[in-house]
Parts: C-alpha cells; structure tokens; sequence
C-alpha cells in the first residue's frame, strides 16, 4: 500500500475490492435449476500476488481498487483457485456462452471475475453416450476450450505451466487449467497420456461413477458390490501419469483403487472434489484414512459444495462447508485443503455458494471462524498451486 504526500495532506488508497446423482441416475449430467438473484459486485482489478508458502515468489504493483472490509482485502490478495467445473459439459449439452451471463450457470466468466476466482480448472467429463469415442471426445472438449480462450483473450487464458499461472494472474485475466474427469478417456492406449500433456491437461480422475479398464469406481463398488481397484493397466496408467506431469486424481474412485494409487505414485495425489466420509458417510467421501494418506503424500483435498456431499439431509449451508475444512484442518492440518466446488455438475450447492461469484463470501466464514491470513490463502489456492508446481512443474 502506498502512501502519497501532496501538500502535507495524505490519501492512502486501499485495493478493492443428467441426473447425477439426483433421482439415482448417474448417465447424465444435468442442471439443478436456474441461477435467481443478481451477481454479487466483482472482486475486479485484483491485486498481482505475492507467492510465499515456499513457492516462487512474484512482486508487482498494487492496483488502485477499493477494499470494502478486512476480508474482501484478503480475498483479493490471494490467488482463488477451483479445482473442479464441469462448464464444458454445459458448452457440450446446452450450448451456453462463457462470455455472458447465463442464468442457469455457476461457472460463467462474469461469475469467476465476479468472485475473485483467478485459476479454474475445466474438467472434460465424458458422458456415457461418448464412452466408446472417449478419446476423440475428449480432444475436442479440449479443443473448444482452446477456442473460448482464444475468443476471450484479453480476459481469459489457458495455463500449461506454474509460471503460466503467475504470469496470467499477474496480467489481470482469469487462468483456465484442463482436468479430465473418467479414465475411459485413455482408452487403453497409454500413448494417450502423452497427448493429453502435451495438450495441457494438469489432471485426470481415473474414474467417474463408472468404472473402466483403468479402476473401479466407488458408485460401483458400494452399490453394485464391484471387486477390485486399479486394473493392470491401470497400474501402468499411473506411473505414465508420473512420468508425464500430470496429478493423479482418486474423487471417484474405489477405496481398494484409492490405496493401489497411494501404493503406486511416486508424486503428490490429489482428490479435486470430495468431501469427509466421517461428516458425512456418502460413498464420494474420504475416510479419516484416506485423508491421512493424501496428507502423507503431500497432496491436495477440493471441498465439494454438492449439499449430498456435505449433509447427510442434503441442506447444507456455507456452514457445512467450513466444517468439512475444520475437520480436515484438525485431523492433518491446513496444508492439504482446497476448493473443487464441482459447479455445473448438476449439483445444488449451499445457498450462500450458489455459484462462482460468492467465493467472497467463504473468504468472510474463514476469517470469522478465527482463520489466520496465511491458512486462508493456503486453502483459497496456495495449497493446490504447491502441488501442481510439483507434479506439473
């Protein structure tokens, strides 16, 4: 902040601020209901970041925005990253327009800007009428993220690198990421992986609900009593994973398929969008062990806002939200928690979250809940950045 002196009079300027799951189906992706309610107003002009949490450290100057409160301050200084969107599959089935505001979206970018979100990542989910061209699906989900990018290049750009994201955020746009949600995109052909990171994938989920020639899923294994976790090949598709740069991803998968990947990797593992199994004992939940061992590997856990997720009554508040965050916290620390709100996944987040544009409002629960500064800044995006650093360097 910088203090300017005119004629002993001093202005001190502060910076400013389907079916999934819903009625037992899980082939089709589709929307909660329309968006009610106007945007909250944007966290614009935010601030360049200053890196620490033993990252690479990138100083620039401050912008002339206004902070309203404490929080909002914080908020603004932070990098904001959500691990998990499903827009693409919005793009893909309804058409919708990333530019402008569309009521039925949670994950447009008005609302990104609107909450201060700075990196976002896409994930290409892959329905079940596309599984058997899962491969050339997923390219051309790929592709058309290119092509948003390139129609909205003077606000949005894709990232293939750590130094992409400091540079982008840095440049005042929003930072696209590419995760893959289902192994069937592999298609058994470990060749693939390559591509996808050259493409710039940053993570793929072995598994959606369905299970694949990669793993079992966890739908299949608690409902339909599927044996098994990782496949042969699935073995050899995370060590390709390692040697690529791309982050394994466990939200979905088999609690056998989960520790063969904890066995397997050599590199942190994440869970993009899961919750605490011990709040909540929903099959998409991570056990107290689990959490453990995602810890011990130096990863990353995405609080998912999906209201199944984070109350067993399926009426969840941001309250249920900071719990999940607090149960983690306590069991392993700060240091292994997120955001993966899974928005325009077909999923009813609490009200207060109701989509991209109320992040702010988290930001605001932490700091009233007796978060310090710098575990806020880990959780908004810190802690994933460190592991993407590592793995996808």
């Amino acid at each position: 902040m910088k203090k300017i002196s005119i004629v002993l009079v001093f202005v001190v300027f502060f910076g400013a601020g389907i079916f999934l799951f819903l009625n037992e189906k899980i082939f089709l992706k589709e929307e909660e209901g329309s968006m009610k309610g106007n945007l909250i107003e944007p966290v614009t002009n935010k601030s360049p970041k200053i890196i620490d949490n033993n990252l690479t450290k990138t100083i620039s100057t401050k912008t002339d925005s206004l902070d309203k409160t404490d929080y909002l301050h914080l908020h603004n200084e932070s990098i904001v990253i959500d691990t998990h969107s499903d827009f693409l599959w919005k793009v893909f089935d309804k058409g919708v327009d990333f530019k402008n505001e569309t009521s039925s979206i949670q994950s447009d970018l008005p609302r990104l800007k609107a909450g201060g979100v700075d990196v976002q990542v896409f994930a290409v989910w892959i329905p079940m009428s596309q599984v058997k061209r899962s491969f050339s699906f997923t390219i051309s989900q790929i592709n058309k993220l290119v092509e948003i990018a390139a129609e909205n290049s003077s606000e949005f750009e894709l990232a293939k690198t750590y130094d992409d994201i400091i540079r982008i955020t840095n440049e005042k746009k929003v930072c696209g990421l590419i995760g893959i949600e289902g192994g069937t995109a592999i298609e058994k052909n470990l060749d693939n992986i390559n591509t996808f990171s050259d493409a710039g994938v940053s993570y793929i989920g072995l598994t959606w609900n369905n299970s694949n020639a990669v793993a079992t899923s966890a739908r299949d294994a608690v409902e339909r009593g599927k044996k098994g976790g990782l496949t042969e090949f699935g073995f050899e598709v995370v060590k390709r994973m390692n040697e690529t740069g791309i982050i394994v991803d466990v939200s979905h998968l088999s609690e056998a398929a989960f520790w063969d990947v904890i066995e397997t990797s050599t590199m942190p593992v994440i869970a993009s969008h899961s919750d605490c199994y011990s709040i909540n004992p929903h099959y998409r939940n991570l056990t107290d062990e689990q959490i453990k061992a995602l810890a011990k590997k130096d990863g990353y856990i995405g609080i998912n806002f999906y209201d199944k997720f984070l109350d067993k009554n399926s009426n969840a508040t941001i309250e249920n939200v900071v719990e999940h965050i607090d149960y983690i916290k306590n069991l392993v620390g700060v240091d292994y928690i997120g955001l993966g709100a899974d928005f325009d996944g077909g999923i009813s987040p609490p009200p207060e979250l109701k989509d991209a544009s109320c992040y702010p409002e988290l930001t605001k629960r932490l700091v009233e809940k007796g978060y310090n500064d710098e575990d806020i800044k880990k959780i908004l995006g810190l802690n994933f950045l460190r592991v993407f650093k590592k793995v996808c360097g």
